[in-house]
């Protein structure tokens, strides 16, 4: 079944500009549901093309405006952008009331996207739909308390040196290789992403502070009450515990989640935490803290390095990969980069971490 069978035919709109990472709704959607897309809208055009992005397909159209896009017959768009504080850009909205004015429906998991006054009269005008992958569940009040350690199956979270730096890319790229490898993994989207690509979630940075780790174990919990029963639980991590921004996030998934395994995302030409002044950790004292914030509740270990090299050269980004895994002594990759080649070396190193299959029952002979 098609993850979103409600959202197909989508046009993805981003700004354009030097700040790849900026369009990182964009870059998941051309990446894992390229199929989905009908073209890119780069007003500014900025020198991005589709490829440029991630996508596999170079067939994609990046066009200039919203009108060239609804020619294109859309049925959505998608704000692909993820900016500081979820903020709308103003340069946006003028696109955006295009759309609507052409009945097309908006998807957006910025905070402030429903908010704003005219999106939601001109929707209502025109009656279209505003989709916020950000809607929580206002009766959801679940404190943490060490639940998920009794998960059947085991637990694997991304976490990160910084924020938008790939651990929703690791995550679905290892999920969809283990699954390719027969492995039963279940993917637990925590963000608006996650959430776009998989079609189920909730998001876990709009959720009252108290409940927040208590919203990450109910959807671990969930994930592992599938049936047939997961072997592995690849959780979308979100954010860094380190950032002044977003550490709330980071922490509840860490705490809510209990992982036995986590992979750090990095990148490696990222030299200050982004919208901040303050210098990203090195790869050996993020692990430190990682395991040393996990310990006194569970003691899961960081196992392998996830590098997004995006933009360096081939032989950069070798390099990097190569002194990564020299610094921490562990198997390092880019899997969008290296492609499955990469993927089989992270999920080796989680290999340890997952359940073994469980074979079904024989029914039993009737007695004579």
């Amino acid at each position: 079944m098609h993850p979103n069978p409600r959202f197909r035919r989508l046009a993805v709109l981003i700004e354009g500009g030097s700040d790849i990472f900026r369009n990182k709704t964009a870059i998941g959607l051309l990446r894992f549901r390229p199929e989905d897309v009908v073209c890119v809208v780069d007003p500014a055009r900025g020198g991005i093309c589709a490829t440029d992005l991630g996508a596999s397909d170079a067939r994609i159209p990046v066009v200039g405006s919203m009108a060239e896009a609804v020619l294109l017959g859309i049925d959505w768009v998608v704000v692909g952008v993820a900016t500081p504080g979820g903020f709308l850009p103003q340069s946006m909205r003028a696109e955006l009331y295009e759309a609507i004015r052409n009945r097309i429906g908006v998807i957006s998991g910025l905070h402030d996207t429903v908010r704003d006054p005219n999106l939601v009269s001109m929707a209502a005008r025109y009656a279209v739909d505003l989709v916020n992958l950000r809607k929580t569940d206002a009766d959801l009040h679940t404190i943490g308390t060490g639940r998920a350690r009794g998960t059947r199956a085991r637990r694997v979270l991304t976490v990160g040196t910084d924020a938008n730096i790939g651990k929703t890319t690791t995550s679905l790229c290892l999920h969809r290789h283990l699954l390719a490898q027969g492995v039963g993994s279940a993917f637990v989207p925590t963000g608006q992403d996650g959430i776009l690509l998989s079609g189920h979630g909730l998001c876990i940075d709009r959720q009252i502070a108290d409940f927040c780790s208590g919203a990450v174990e109910e959807l671990v919990l969930e994930a592992d009450r599938a049936e047939p029963a997961p072997q592995v639980l690849m959780i979308e991590g979100q954010n860094a515990i380190f950032s002044p921004c977003y550490s709330a996030s980071a922490m509840a998934l860490l705490h809510g989640g209990c992982p036995d395994a986590m992979i750090l995302c990095h990148a490696p030409d990222r030299i200050r935490l982004r919208n901040t002044d303050v210098p990203v950790p090195t790869l050996t004292h993020a692990i430190e803290l990682y395991q040393a914030m996990l310990m006194p509740l569970h003691p899961g270990k960081v196992v392998a390095i996830s590098l997004n090299t995006l933009g360096m050269t081939p032989a950069a980004a070798a390099k990097a990969i190569a002194e990564a895994s020299r610094q921490t002594g562990l198997p390092c990759a880019d899997p969008v980069r290296e492609g499955e080649a990469g993927c089989a070396r992270l999920s080796a190193a989680i290999a340890p971490f997952i359940r073994p299959a469980v074979a079904p029952a024989r029914p039993r002979r009737a007695r004579r």
